[in-house]
């Protein structure tokens, strides 16, 4: 005998998983890691928002209509609240249009700051044209609040005190 002969054949490779694909640059496995951490980001993300208790309850951001629940438009019929969405997206331009606009306030009342001999009166009037007064984004908020209030049916507007006092109830619970 040979010593070729005495040495034991060795076992055939196992097939390769056809499923399993053959990365043959790093680069793949780095992509790989990167898209799985993004999934699970976002499936995070997706959880989080189910367990914190769904999105924040205002319709448009705390400028535009702040007092009305974004949960009161969610149990409203689907025609009412077509309607009461196509009232709030007719006024968001204005809306948007004084946002704009308060955004010079702070200018105004550092231009009043900066003057020579301080007067209490200029500071006021630039703080009173952002805070208060017809023109002011708040106001208008205001008014849009009261238009919707207005052409609500008394059942929807006990439907909105009650959405008003489980949003405080939740914002008290959130506070402690």
């Amino acid at each position: 005998m040979t010593s070729a002969d005495m040495i034991p054949p060795l076992a055939p490779e196992p097939a390769r998983r056809q499923w399993l694909p053959r990365l043959r640059s790093r680069w793949w496995t780095l992509l790989l890691g990167a898209s799985l951490m993004a999934n699970l980001m976002v499936g995070g993300l997706a959880i989080g928002q189910f367990v914190s208790g769904g999105p924040p309850d205002r319709i448009a951001g705390i400028t535009y209509i702040q007092l009305i629940p974004r949960s009161f438009f969610h149990e409203l019929s689907f025609e009412r609240r077509r309607e009461f969405m196509k009232l709030i997206r007719e006024r968001s331009k204005e809306l948007r249009g004084l946002r704009e606009a308060s955004n010079t306030a702070p200018v105004k009342l550092a231009d009043a700051l900066e003057l020579p001999a301080y007067d209490p009166a200029a500071v006021k009037t630039a703080i009173d044209g952002f805070a208060t007064g017809s023109g002011s984004l708040a106001a208008s908020g205001g008014n849009l609040v009261m238009e919707i209030v207005g052409r609500l049916t008394p059942d929807e507007r006990k439907l909105l005190a009650s959405a008003i006092r489980e949003r405080a109830e939740s914002q008290d619970r959130k506070k402690k």
